[in-house]
Formats: C-alpha cells, structure tokens, sequence
C-alpha cells in the first residue's frame, strides 16, 4: 500500500513538473511563433505593372584609355544589343558624351597601345549621337568578328548616362578602381594602392555617386581568388568598405558582386555579406551590382542590370540607383558560399565561350516581388530560372527548385537551414546565368539591432595619400618640369588646377 501510494505521489511530481515547465516555456514559444519581422523592401515603390524594365551597362572602356573599341563601335555594339542604358567609364578619363572628344590621359593609352593604337579619337556626330539617344539609328544590326548577328529590336534609344569614369587610373601592386558618375572630379588623377577613401569623398563633394569595382582584384593582388573561393574574407576588408559606406552613404552607393567573367570576384560575394553585417545596424545599405567591365566586343554582354523606372529619363535612372531599384545579372558565377554551395550548380565557364551564350539575354531575371508583411513572407517571380537561393547573415537559409517562375520565403518555416536575422537576399540561377537581387533589412517588432563598431582603417593607403600629397605640394606643385609631365603624360593643366 505504502509502495502505491509513494508512486502515485511520483507520478503526481512527475505531472506537476511538467506542467510547470510547459507553463514556463509556453511564453517562450509563443514568442517564437509569434515573432514579427519588419521587412524593408528596396522594391516596394515599384509599380511592376507600370513602370518599364531598362537593360544597364554601368562599366565599359573604348579606345580613349585601354579598349580596343572606338567610341562608333562602342555605340554601335551597345546598340545592337538592346542596352537601354550605357555609362562609358574609360580609365582617369570622364565621359562629356559620346558626340565630344574626351579629355584623354596619354600615358595610359600609351601603356595600352596594343589596343588603342594611339589612333585619333573620332566622337559620333551630333546627328548621328542624338539617332542613338532617341532609338531612330538605322544601324540596329551587327555581326561579330565571330560571325554572330546582333540585332536591337528595343524601340527606345540609349541614355547616356554623364560624366562616367574608372578612378583611381592605375594604381601599383593591384587595380583599386571604382566608378564614379555625374561627377566631374578625377580627371587624369593616378590613386595610390588601397586608396579608395579619397576619390569617394571627391566624387559625393562634386555631387555624383559611385561604385566599388571588382574590389576582389584588391583584396587578392594576385589575382588568385579561387584559391580562397567558399571562404570569408579578411575582416580587414570588410571594416574599410563598411566604413567606406557610412562616410559616404547616399553617395557611395555599393559595390560590384561580380564582373566580367567572375574570375576575380567570386569572393566578392561573401565579403559583400560581411559588409552588410556592420553596415546595417548603422543604417546603411550599400547595393550589389554585376557589370562587364568590356574593353573588347566578346565582354559587352558578359554582365550587366536590369533597371526599373517610371519613366526613361537620367533623373529617374539616378534615383533608382540610389534606391536599389535594379537587379543585376551575369553569365557566369565561380561563387560557392561558405557552406560550401556553389552559386550555380555544376557551371562550366568554358560551356558558355563555345556557345557564345553570352550573347543571349536568357538569362534569369526578376518580374515581381511581393512582401507579405502580416505572413512575413517573400514571394518572388522570375523568368529563366529553376534555382533559388536566400542568404541571411553571411549564410544560406534555404534552396529550393522553382515551379512555375514562382517562389515563397516564410520566414517562420522550421525548414530552413539558418533563422533568417538582420537582412534576407536571394538569387535566381538558371541555364544561361545568375540574377542577384538586393538585400532586404530585417527587423523583430520590440527588438532592435545590437550595435556594430566599425573602425576606421588607417593603413598603408593613408600613408601613401599623405606622403604623395606632401611631397606634391613642396616638390613638384610648382616645378614646371612636374607640369610638362603632368600636360603631356597625365592629360590635364596643372596651373589651372593650382587655382581651383
């Protein structure tokens, strides 16, 4: 009887134990189930039944610095291959429109005279320039050197976007370039290694935007990025461009995730997630952009962004790349993250050169995004696409197959492979290529972001800066023998520049 009694008192325990601990975690749970995300769409104002799709090259070169293409052929490819929207961004060199000859850097076409033959520069004529922005130029088709027929069937014309430019020209030990617009600073200035600080503060003080190019040729100088591939990044890197954002937001815009043909920035991606990591919670949100970087005709199609716009003019084209309104897409993807994915499964780079895909614009594309903010899901559809992938935090959530040109994110789904924290981004992969969208800010309803110090990087860049400006101004500001050199090699009037 005794024995009974003591195990109904234990199974009484027992019950009582667990009602305790269910009535201890229910509030937990439902805090879990009950969690609200504040979603921040960069796409929200866009009208996707209204507003038109506008293919963007934002980085390309002619013969005025180290392309092989003249700024005819230049216009006549881009044409021909339906870009509604092209930036010529030759090297220390600023774009004054494709009908002026611009104001060249001699020793940078010297350099290059394998490709620029220091051949005169011919502009297009004005009546020939005003066909190509209005979309009334005969010229629509072209046959590559290949024997591949290029024909625009967009009726528009192309805008030419003002005062494009690769800073920085050519700096020692690695490429630290990045592009700057509707600027009219940097002509023929050379930058010092790693010094990307000073021409993003010159171009926001001259009223333009940039991006950072190919930061990957930096980071790995190289140029031996696959060897790194699936790994993070130095967060020495991650600190300086981060920093690079916060001083210079509404002006330095973002960066390159992926040019050309992806050989040296399929790390990029991954810093790109570190940076947003301390960007973020300081209220920053630099955007990713894919580009071709062409200086040959075989690269004009490599990369480039589908823009989206009310209305197809220059102002409405800087407004959405202030606000993100694009996505970029490439031809090629040597990305795997750090889970060890690849971005594309089982890509061959070498498939799309035989095939010469790179032509086509097949490639996968976004049509619209809807954000349910009550559900807290993301619900994406595409086109050309059967893979999507979501990051979060530097990490893969979830990949899936798309059915129907139609995918859904539930950010309470118990399937994922991370919880979703700080930001979502999400790319489309497909036969002919990859399309990245831009990251999306993730807030909890009563949380807030934990706060993230960035450093400033005072490195070797700093010194350079400082040493060169010095020496500049006691030895050489003021030696006509400086200025010669100045004229003739870098393109510029030194004595006008003393007075301005």
């Amino acid at each position: 009887m005794k024995r009974k009694m003591l195990r109904s008192k234990k199974v009484l325990a027992a019950v009582l134990s667990a009602v305790i601990v269910a009535l201890t975690m229910a509030p937990m749970m439902a805090c879990a189930v009950d969690k609200n995300y504040i979603i921040t769409n960069p796409y929200e104002e866009i009208d996707w039944d209204s507003w038109g799709e506008y293919k963007t090259q934002l980085h390309c070169h002619t013969t005025a610095s180290d392309g092989f293409l003249t700024i005819e052929e230049f216009a006549q490819m881009h044409y021909a291959c339906n870009f509604d929207i092209v930036a010529l961004t030759d090297h220390g060199t600023i774009n004054q429109g494709w009908n002026v000859v611009p104001e060249t850097v001699p020793l940078m076409r010297l350099i290059k005279k394998e490709r620029t033959k220091m051949a005169d520069i011919i502009p297009l004529s004005q009546e020939e320039y005003e066909s190509y922005l209005d979309g009334t130029n005969e010229n629509r088709t072209v046959v590559t050197s290949s024997g591949y027929t290029l024909t625009r069937t967009h009726e528009n014309g192309m805008l030419d976007v003002p005062k494009g430019i690769e800073l920085n020209m050519a700096t020692p030990v690695a490429d630290c370039h990045l592009t700057g617009y509707f600027s009219d600073y940097g002509q023929g200035l050379a930058g010092v290694f790693g010094d990307y600080e000073t021409p993003s503060r010159g171009v926001m003080e001259a009223g333009g935007f940039s991006y950072l190019s190919h930061v990957g040729e930096y980071v790995y100088t190289d140029k031996d990025s696959e060897n790194y591939v699936g790994q993070p990044v130095d967060d020495y890197y991650a600190n300086k461009f981060a920093r690079l954002f916060i001083d210079y937001q509404g002006s330095s815009l973002g960066m390159g995730i992926n040019s050309a043909t992806d050989a040296h920035t399929r790390c990029d991606r991954i810093l790109y997630d570190q940076i947003l990591q301390k960007t973020i919670p300081n209220g920053v949100v630099p955007w990713g952009n894919t580009f071709a970087d062409s200086h040959n005709e075989t690269s004009i199609n490599d990369a480039y962004t589908m823009t989206w716009m009310p209305e197809f003019t220059l102002e409405a084209f800087r407004e959405s790349q202030e606000k993100g309104h694009y996505f970029s897409i490439s031809h090629f993807s040597n990305g795997v993250e750090l889970n060890g994915m690849e971005e594309m499964p089982g890509f061959v780079e070498q498939e799309v050169y035989d095939t010469e895909r790179y032509w086509l614009d097949n490639t996968p594309n976004v049509s619209r995004i809807t954000v349910d903010q009550d559900a807290d899901t993301i619900t994406v559809e595409g086109t050309n696409a059967n893979i999507i992938t979501w990051v979060s935090n530097g990490n893969v959530i979830k990949r899936e197959s798309i059915e129907n040109g139609v995918a859904t994110l539930d950010l309470h789904n118990d399937q994922l492979l991370n919880e979703p924290y700080l930001y979502v981004r999400f790319y489309l992969s497909g036969d002919n290529g990859i399309c990245y969208a831009q990251p999306m800010v993730l807030e909890v309803e009563g949380e807030e972001f934990a706060p993230v110090e960035v450093p400033e990087t005072h490195d070797i860049s700093t010194f350079l800066r400082g040493l060169v400006t010095v020496v500049d101004a006691i030895f050489f500001k003021f030696s006509p023998v400086i200025w010669a050199f100045k004229y003739f090699a870098l393109g510029y009037d030194p004595i006008e520049r003393i007075f301005q």
